[in-house]
């Protein structure tokens, strides 16, 4: 594996780096032996992670990352860029901390995985292919944390706290959206907003669900008081059969069979809060009902 450093500091530990990265890729390969990484043409340990994703011709990402995926060239081969001094504090750090690491590597070891497949044919629909992204994002998720469960570090919380964040303050925020619609009668501004919600939702959906199903274990045997909130809330029945729909599709090759439940699912969000999406004159158009109380929602 061919291993760059760019800069004095991730220069300076070149040779512990190296051999941490090469002994964790190694354990990730032994363990999983159908994991494919011909299209990683080198990894890059650089001290300016965002002028190195430039340089490289991707845009900066924004936040704090510690590692990031981009193409290396125009042969379709990628580079796993680090930012080499929050990789070198982890290494610095506790046993939770490299856990946390061989993890993230493991996930990113997937991602290089699936970027081999070629690229999905366009929706036959406008409908589909509005729905397109949400449900490649949820496909991602589901299959990338399943495969990588066994790498799970003992105090992860799987993104549940996150998702318990979500259940309280999508109904309040989904009626504020259409509330604001029946005061401006703004529908593609409703549309873009909501879309977004649900579209957060569901990949959050997606990503506890690979978890779930890759540990072999229901979220009541994880988390009885998750369980409960779930089962209690808006989301109990999308969730139910969202979690059929992946666990189906992912047995099956991807494409229009695995993808056509989940929009269904899509579709089903948006109906639990008085959004009802159909397809007219070869575009996409949202029903309101009418305005509900919030309480009514969930």
């Amino acid at each position: 594996m061919k291993i760059e450093f760019d800069g004095p500091v991730s220069s300076a530990n070149a040779r512990t780096l190296s051999q941490v990265i090469e002994a964790l890729l190694s354990r990730i390969q032994a363990r999983d032996t159908g994991l494919d990484l011909s299209l990683l043409s080198r990894i890059i340990v650089t001290d300016q992670l965002a002028a190195t994703e430039q340089q490289l011709g991707a845009t900066p990402v924004a936040g704090e990352h510690l590692s990031r995926i981009v193409a290396d060239g125009a042969g379709g081969q990628l580079a796993l860029l680090f930012d080499s001094a929050r990789l070198w504090q982890i290494l610095e750090g506790d046993g939770a901390e490299i856990a946390r690491l061989i993890h993230h590597l493991h996930k990113e070891c997937w991602r290089l995985h699936d970027a081999r497949q070629p690229q999905a044919a366009a929706a036959d629909t406008p409908l589909a292919r509005a729905l397109a992204p949400i449900v490649a994002a949820m496909w991602q998720e589901y299959r990338i944390n399943r495969r990588s469960a066994w790498s799970l570090p003992p105090d992860s919380d799987l993104l549940l706290n996150h998702l318990a964040a979500l259940l309280q303050a999508l109904p309040g925020g989904m009626q504020e959206e259409i509330t604001l619609y029946f005061a401006d009668q703004d529908l593609d501004g409703l549309f873009a907003k909501s879309l977004g919600r649900i579209a957060h939702l569901m990949q959050a959906v997606a990503h506890v669900q690979g978890y779930l199903d890759g540990m072999g274990q229901p979220l009541a045997a994880v988390s009885g008081e998750m369980h409960e909130l779930v089962a209690g809330s808006f989301l109990s029945p999308i969730w139910l059969t969202t979690a059929q729909h992946l666990a189906a599709g992912h047995d099956i090759e991807p494409g229009e069979l695995a993808d056509v439940p989940l929009r269904r699912d899509i579709h089903n969000a948006f109906a639990t809060f008085g959004l009802q999406l159909r397809e007219e004159d070869g575009d996409v158009w949202v029903d309101v009902q009418p305005i509900a109380r919030p309480e009514t929602l969930h």
